[in-house]
């Protein structure tokens, strides 16, 4: 009996040495952060055979009981959370639990096979590839058709039957939780914005069986580590769920790669132009001091004047006082929607550059604006508004708006090239559109 408990440890031990999202290379990055899923006992980055051995320290009172030890969430460290942890190591656990990005724990049974997607098709099929995109048997696609019409086209056309998902509707909005319940996913995964927007849609979800994981890539501050830290959090969560911690890892790392081709630079630069961010939907809201271009902007080393008027993210500002503060750079972001109603003049649909061209032009023509440094210099720029917000590639906004504040420090930085290279090495979909347009010759 002996030699048989030797021999099955001997194979396990093999196997685990097979396993290779288990074992893959951490990045530097990565070291950094704490894995929040029930089993890291000793709260790195990644599961492995240390937790095991950490657990086993903690039941003989050898080391500090961790929050993470409880792999079977049980409510106490036993040997049977030795075996859960061994379990997810190979990929065979038949359910894991994980800490949310809304500071939830929830727990899944594994493995998934069919998802509740509430937001993010892009940074989901990012994680998972096609194989994700077959688990998708509930779909917000009214946010898509209502603010991206031209991503939701996108997908359509590669993935036709995509359409025929049945439509979840957003949270806060119109959201339909019967069709998430009747869909009968293993999981929900959601934002966290909506979460404040769906307090009863969790307890019937919930109470039918339904876990809904909440993912966060929007940033809420200047805070560089704290973006990181929470793009990490999402994303494994996602390469978890997916079973493609790997995938998770790389996506991770060459976000991180992206931001930090900005953030890196900027601590020595002294100016901090004064820019403006400025909606096409609607003509004198502007972006202010919790808003997510306000945060870009200063990471970028600028100075956002809405910042000085508005307190939340966005709200409405006086024609004079941009007169007033004469910015150096003028952003309208565009989500494809105006004051008129919707039209498709940027993004993944868009070959040509002149409807937007157009478009900025009469949104610059405003009373005395003719006057305005940016206007004067060509400094007035239109960006897809999905690029600087709740994505794996917002970091197309922080660069961005970091050459137009410093083109000589910036100069050898591509914001468009490295979307497409996020979308040649991570997307299923090929790389195409526009998506950034000025008033200038580029």
């Amino acid at each position: 009996m002996k030699r048989m408990f030797a021999l099955f440890g001997i194979v396990l031990l093999c196997s685990l040495l097979l396993i290779p999202h288990v074992i893959a290379e951490r990045t530097t990055s990565s070291s950094e952060y704490v894995l929040k899923i029930y089993g890291n006992a000793n709260k790195d980055d990644i599961i492995d055979m240390r937790d095991v051995t950490y657990i086993k320290l903690v039941i003989f009172g050898k080391k500090p009981e961790t929050e993470f030890c409880d792999a079977n969430y049980d409510g106490k460290v036993s040997m049977l959370d030795v075996v859960q942890t061994k379990l997810i190591i190979v990929g065979k656990a038949g359910e894991i639990t994980i800490v949310d990005l809304v500071d939830r724990t929830v727990t899944v049974q594994m493995p998934i096979k069919k998802v509740a997607l509430l937001y993010g098709l892009e940074d989901y099929a990012a994680v998972g590839g096609e194989e994700a995109l077959n688990k998708i048997v509930a779909l917000n696609s009214w946010r898509y058709k209502q603010y991206r019409p031209d991503w939701w086209q996108a997908w359509v056309m590669k993935y036709p039957w995509i359409e025929d998902i049945p439509d979840t509707g957003q949270p806060g909005k119109n959201f339909n939780v019967e069709v998430v319940i009747n869909a009968e996913p293993d999981v929900a995964i959601a934002d966290a914005f909506m979460y404040e927007k769906m307090p009863e849609d969790i307890e019937r979800l919930e109470h039918a069986g339904i876990p809904i994981v909440f993912t966060d890539y929007f940033p809420h501050s200047e805070n560089v580590d704290e973006l990181y830290e929470q793009t990490w959090d999402s994303t494994m969560i996602l390469g978890t769920l997916l079973g493609n911690t790997e995938r998770a890892r790389e996506l991770v790392s060459f976000f991180e790669e992206q931001i930090n081709a900005v953030v890196s630079k900027v601590e020595g630069i002294e100016s901090r132009p004064k820019a403006i961010v400025l909606t096409t939907w609607s003509e004198w809201r502007a972006y202010g001091q919790k808003g997510m271009y306000n945060y870009w902007i200063i990471m970028a080393g600028g100075e956002n004047i809405g910042a000085k008027v508005v307190e939340g993210s966005s709200g409405d500002i006086s024609p004079e006082f941009i007169l007033e503060e004469n910015p150096d750079v003028i952003i309208f972001t565009c989500n494809n929607n105006f004051p008129s109603g919707q039209k498709v003049v940027i993004g993944y649909t868009v070959s040509d550059a002149t409807a937007a061209k157009d478009s900025l032009q009469e949104l610059i023509d405003r009373p005395g604006w003719e006057a305005l440094s940016a206007v004067q210099n060509k400094n007035v720029y239109m960006i897809h508004h999905g690029l600087s917000h709740g994505h794996l590639f917002e970091f197309v906004a922080l660069q961005a708006i970091a050459k137009w504040l410093h083109p000589e420090t910036f100069k050898d930085v591509n914001p468009e090239e490295n979307l497409k290279t996020f979308y040649e090495e991570f997307l299923p979909l090929p790389y195409k559109g526009v998506w950034i347009v000025s008033i200038g010759g580029e």
